[in-house]
């Protein structure tokens, strides 16, 4: 829900039909689109342009696959994930072990037998895009950066940036709480802080779409926290749409506490909220990028460059 209410100009803001049929129809060919849907064959693209993403441990992709388990269940941290879902469907996160099985993020305790059983719901579709079977597979469990956990409950947050022809258009911090279980889902709860793009600190905060001003569960304020490793997110962002070539294009990034900014997953078809946490509609800033017509020849540190220039302008650049 994107509420009017809170933007200096009605006229900004991005609506759901003008994004998919302006776009993501026009600028997402579907080939493209299946390619971003399979986290698998997301990691490699961003693998062949230099992106980084966590580490990826091991892949079954039939049930007969899983003779091999056990030697993936030798380490005590890690995340399970099917190859194509949403929405955070089918995501499991290992963060230790313990006698007789393994910890989830909530504390709940898996035995092999039913880790082995969510692995076989992956692979019969039961957590995937449109029930269809997939590979299930193992990667590394991101350690939230320092900089965050006062504003941050249990889980790992993430920055979302929306990317339009390579350009950094407008982004947001989605921050775990304790509604949301520790997840950076805005729909379950957690809060989105809007982020200047021009210094990465954020500007403005929301929670189920009501504005917010500290943290609900650390007490901490939401405006002026400052996104470590900014510069580089940016360019991870840019660079996304050289590896996968989507006009409009959502990048997830965490940032581990050893590794720096990872990619967790690209995303074709991102949500508008972001819009509420910026408190500015995404219509001028797409727009401006529009009125830019040499955006072919340029890298993504000069496209990084015009999208600061931009947000420094409040996304307006004449033709």
């Amino acid at each position: 829900m994107i509420l009017h209410g809170i933007f200096r100009e009605k006229r900004e803001i991005l609506g759901i039909n003008e994004r998919n049929i302006s776009y993501i129809y026009r600028g997402n060919p579907r080939k493209l689109l299946n390619l971003v849907d399979d986290k698998l064959k997301t990691k490699e693209l961003l693998k062949e342009v230099g992106i980084p993403f966590p580490e990826l441990y091991s892949v079954f992709s039939r049930v007969h696959d899983l003779r091999n388990l056990e030697e993936s269940l030798k380490r005590d941290e890690f995340v399970i994930k099917p190859s194509i879902g949403a929405g955070g469907r089918g995501i499991v996160v290992i963060k230790g072990r313990v006698d007789g099985g393994w910890a989830k993020s909530n504390g709940k305790i898996l035995g092999f037998k039913e880790i082995q059983k969510h692995c076989l719901e992956v692979l019969e579709g039961v957590h995937s895009l449109d029930n269809n079977p997939c590979p299930v597979f193992f990667e590394y469990l991101i350690k939230s950066h320092s900089a965050l956990e006062q504003v941050s409950f249990e889980g790992v947050p993430d920055v979302r940036i929306i990317v339009y022809r390579g350009v950094p258009a407008m982004a947001m911090v989605r921050l775990p709480t304790k509604q949301s279980s520790g997840r950076a889902n805005l729909h379950q709860g957690a809060v989105g802080a809007g982020i200047n793009i021009s210094d990465g600190k954020t500007v403005n905060a929301i929670s189920k779409d009501k504005p917010v001003y500290s943290h609900p569960d650390t007490g901490s304020p939401l405006v002026g926290v400052e996104i470590p490793f900014w510069e580089e997110i940016l360019t991870i962002a840019s660079k996304s749409y050289d590896a996968v070539g989507l006009n409009y294009l959502g990048v997830d990034v965490a940032i581990d506490e050893k590794f720096g900014p990872l990619v967790l997953e690209l995303n074709a078809r991102p949500g508008l909220s972001i819009q509420n946490a910026n408190r500015r509609g995404l219509r001028s800033r797409l727009e401006a990028i529009d009125n830019i017509l040499d955006l072919d020849g340029l890298d993504p540190a000069e496209r990084v460059e015009i999208a600061v220039t931009l947000d420094v302008e409040g996304g307006v650049r004449p033709k």
